[in-house]
């Protein structure tokens, strides 16, 4: 993968990110400042590690893609924590919330049709091993 622009999960992580901060940035700094810098630092962790293994290796990738998923859901608790402590209205809780499932289901389908590729990288290494003895 030789330019991340072009792939459509980074576009959907970018959008979910700018949604996260926006909700965010307009909240009270005094209210749960801890909270509220973890959560935009794993909102910017999400299209980050996806740029970052969209140029390495087949492994590289698994696991820059495995860490985005992860800061994904890392959003996710605290978009509920920020909701059930009333930060957030529902209708911005919804509105992120929907982005973050958008962006994991495709991180998820990424990740599962490159652990696909390395698994037939794998059989077609082993038979061509098996076929010359």
């Amino acid at each position: 993968m030789s330019d991340p622009r072009n792939l459509k999960v980074l576009e959907a992580a970018v959008l979910f990110a700018a949604a996260v901060h926006r909700q965010f940035d307009q909240l009270d700094p005094t209210r749960m400042p801890g909270m509220r810098s973890q959560i935009l630092r794993a909102a910017d962790s999400v299209p980050a590690n996806i740029a970052e293994g969209a140029r390495g290796t087949l492994g590289q990738r698994q696991n820059f893609y495995r860490i985005a998923r992860g800061s994904a859901d890392e959003v996710g608790a605290h978009l509920r924590v920020a909701r059930r402590s009333d930060v957030m209205s529902t209708t911005s809780y919804w509105h992120c919330e929907n982005k973050r499932v958008v962006v994991c289901k495709m991180l998820t389908n990424l990740i599962r049709s490159l652990d696909e590729e390395e698994a037939y990288a794998m059989h077609r290494t082993r038979t061509r091993l098996r076929d010359k003895s």
